[in-house]
């Protein structure tokens, strides 16, 4: 069965939402707003999406969609290995703005005018573009923005490090 590029997207989303435990591998109906209830319908039909409805303790319930075993076996094959390996000046970003992010004086994040001096614009812009930063801004006691490193950036330094395992420490944190 041949799955067209928007159900696919509903499909990968769904897989993101497997791991998440507040939501119970659920993609919320809230979330699924941004798809098209045709192409929701139709997973739905094939097999690949069943629609669920939680019910909590605390009387709140929440509907939306999981997941089936079918829905897994279609997903397309992770594009990981497609991911062009990092420049050395980007590896050398991603590893200093993790550890300014670890610094308790920059509240868990490179401060963005530091790193507007440290680094070229468009380096920073290529990164968060590519998902290897977040743009973070903290609300409390003053306004503070910045950079820290998404899991994607984190994987890319843990195999530039030769960290191969999910448990593997990032770079520099002393463990090997």
């Amino acid at each position: 069965m041949k799955i067209p590029p928007r159900q696919q997207d509903i499909l990968k989303a769904a897989a993101a939402f497997a791991t998440v435990e507040r939501y119970q591998g659920t993609l919320p109906r809230r979330q699924a707003l941004l798809y098209a209830k045709d192409d929701l319908r139709a997973l739905d039909d094939a097999g690949l999406l069943e629609c669920v409805k939680l019910s909590y303790p605390c009387g709140r319930s929440m509907a939306g969609w999981r997941l089936t075993e079918a829905g897994r076996s279609a997903l397309p094959e992770p594009e990981a290995a497609d991911e062009p390996e990092l420049l050395p000046e980007h590896l050398r970003i991603l590893n200093d703005v993790y550890h300014y992010s670890r610094l308790s004086a920059f509240r868990g994040m490179m401060p963005q005018d530091l790193a507007r001096r440290q680094f070229d614009k468009d380096d920073l812009e290529d990164l968060f573009t590519h998902g290897y930063l977040l743009r973070i801004r903290i609300k409390t006691e003053g306004k503070a923005k910045g950079w820290v490193v998404s899991n994607k950036g984190l994987c890319a330094l843990r195999r530039s490090q030769g960290k191969t395992t999910p448990d593997a420490a990032p770079p520099g944190t002393g463990s090997t």
